[in-house]
């Protein structure tokens, strides 16, 4: 990361103007200023720089020391940032030998007006070989580009800094515990397993979550360690309130049906987890999928369980906080979010309902379909080009767009339709068995019903069964209504020292439920006729992802035909 930064910058101070750094971590952009020209002779590849060859200019203090940060008592005329301005644009005879001069907190002030026509006037010079060609103006400011004005933009040259990679993390923090503590095969797992906790952040935050993590440890690696490093790694993600880190103790075993697709989920884990040799043997490194389907069948519990499968950090983009209300955000936005997910490979990243992301709209301007359309644009050609090992599992509970669902883009798109009998019986089976009968504490007795599939007989509707989540809603009704019973029970009993006995659920506690919420669920929602003709009507989501299904025949999460 800092080598790769090194020379991007270097090739800025060669070719451009200017060279916008959108970072927080100043220090870090000084340290390789340092490292470029820090010695009197320079760098070979920019000859007649060096260290004196920088001037920096802080809003809040004026013209600074670059190596003490403090101020330039001698060259007090330039405190106000216009003057400062007009003589690098004029370049004053007061500059000898600099040539980098260097902004910082400088976004704000680039929305002044005079500051821009300055700005504009310099880079137009440099084009016109008015200065020297090494003469550069470097801004450094957290804002992201999509935050200065668009008049400005074409004019700059802009290096992102990148997360540290995997021998950075480990430098770093080799350096903060020392070699000694690595001595036995447990501290050089423990060694791996922080560095893969720690990827994704940036430098700063990499050396403070160790200043914080291994000053509670007394600076000693451990299990413990890893622990509060994740812990404070996803309040540092969740601060960009785009990607969060999920915790999961969801397992393949815990989803019920979907069989076909949780099978060569398990063959990719397989490839996932030996990168290594697939490069070695031109194996292509799994891409992810594409989940379309009704709602509540499992969809999300399947992105869950996947990472839980392959082993790695689960990432949720949340598609709704993409959505920037100036021009450019965005982008911005989208951008950042993969960028977060590339730098902590290996991961699943989790796109839930991506179709709210990428959906469009008939509006007269046109305006939300063109950013639509840079977005997918953007997020298809990183899907395209990435080389790092990121799984994407999206999941959409409405029709796509086709550029989505073309074969290549995913390693498969996936259809999951309402559960049949035998895979309602199956969820309805496993909710049981998790929440009661794995429970010792558990007062309620599921024996008469067997293994479930006279139960789910009438889970149905028009379209199909009920959904999964439609399943858990029936037995929260059933266990309510008898848990209800039990508390009247033990108010008559009136016996500080009640025990209960265990509480019998029926196939009829289950009928009841069934019919009462069999009119609403999913699988019986159709749109009503406004006149004579059925393609005149408004189709629900469920009819357009059926009639989206009838079409494109995606292969079938169930692994049989419908």
């Amino acid at each position: 990361m800092r080598s790769e930064f090194k020379n991007q910058l270097i090739t800025g101070i060669q070719t451009s103007p200017i060279v916008y750094v959108p970072h927080f971590h100043y220090s870090f952009v000084d340290e390789v200023l340092v490292d470029i020209m820090g010695s009197k002779s320079g760098h070979p590849c920019i000859p007649g720089m060096n260290k004196d060859s920088i001037l920096e200019f802080d809003i809040s203090q004026g013209l600074i020391n670059f190596y003490t940060k403090e101020r330039e008592r001698d060259l007090d005329i330039y405190s106000k940032l216009l003057t400062f301005l007009t003589d690098i644009v004029d370049y004053n005879s007061h500059f000898d030998i600099e040539k980098i001069f260097l902004f910082k907190n400088f976004a704000d002030a680039m929305q002044d007006s005079k500051v821009l026509s300055l700005l504009k006037l310099f880079a137009s010079k440099y084009e016109n070989n008015g200065f020297d060609k090494l003469v550069t103006i470097i801004i450094i400011s957290p804002e992201p580009i999509s935050n200065l004005p668009s008049s400005i933009q074409k004019f700059l040259t802009i290096i992102e800094v990148l997360p540290p990679n995997v021998d950075e993390i480990k430098s770093t923090l080799i350096e903060a515990i020392g070699e000694k503590c690595l001595s036995d095969a447990r501290s050089k797992k423990d060694l791996d397993d922080m560095v893969r906790t720690l990827q994704g952040l940036q430098l700063y935050e990499v050396r403070q979550t160790l200043k914080t993590v291994l000053s509670l440890t007394n600076n000693r690696l451990s299990r413990r360690a890893i622990s509060l490093a994740l812990e404070e790694k996803k309040r540092i993600v969740k601060k960009s309130g785009i990607i969060e880190i999920i915790d999961t103790d969801i397992k393949f075993e815990d989803v019920g049906g979907l069989q076909r697709l949780r099978d060569d989920l398990k063959l990719k884990s397989r490839i996932f987890a030996n990168l290594g040799d697939a490069v070695k043997y031109n194996v292509p490194i799994p891409k992810g999928i594409l989940i379309i389907g009704m709602p509540g069948c499992g969809k999300s519990m399947i992105a869950q369980a996947t990472a839980n499968q392959f082993g790695v950090s689960l990432l949720r983009l949340d598609v709704s906080r993409l959505m920037g209300k100036y021009v450019g955000e965005s982008e911005a936005n989208l951008r950042i979010a993969l960028a977060t997910a590339e730098a902590a490979h290996p991961c699943v990243l989790w796109i839930d309902e991506i179709e709210k992301a990428f959906a469009g709209s008939n509006n007269s301007s046109g305006d939300n379909d063109m950013l639509v359309m840079r977005m997918m644009g953007h997020f298809l050609t990183w899907m395209q080009e990435r080389k790092t090992p990121v799984y994407i599992v999206a999941t959409a509970n409405d029709v796509m767009r086709p550029e989505f669902m073309r074969k290549g883009r995913f390693d498969e798109v996936y259809y999951v339709n309402f559960p049949e009998e035998s895979e309602r019986a199956e969820i309805l089976r496993k909710k049981i068995t998790k929440r009661y009968i794995s429970q010792k504490e558990s007062i309620f007795d599921f024996s008469e019903i067997g293994d479930c599939t006279s139960v789910v007989k009438d889970m149905c509707g028009e379209y199909g069964g009920f959904s999964g989540s439609e399943i858990e809603c029936v037995l929260n009704m059933v266990v309510e209504e008898k848990f209800s019973q039990y508390l009247s029970s033990k108010e008559e009993s009136r016996d500080p020292d009640f025990k209960p006995s265990k509480i019998k659920i029926t196939k009829r506690d289950f009928d009841s439920a069934i019919k009462r919420i069999k009119g609403s669920v999913m699988s019986n929602q159709k749109s009503k006729k406004v006149n004579r003709e059925e393609m005149m009507r408004e189709k629900t989501s469920i009819e357009r992802i059926r009639e989206m299904q009838s079409i494109y025949n995606f292969v079938n999460a169930k692994g049989c035909h419908d």
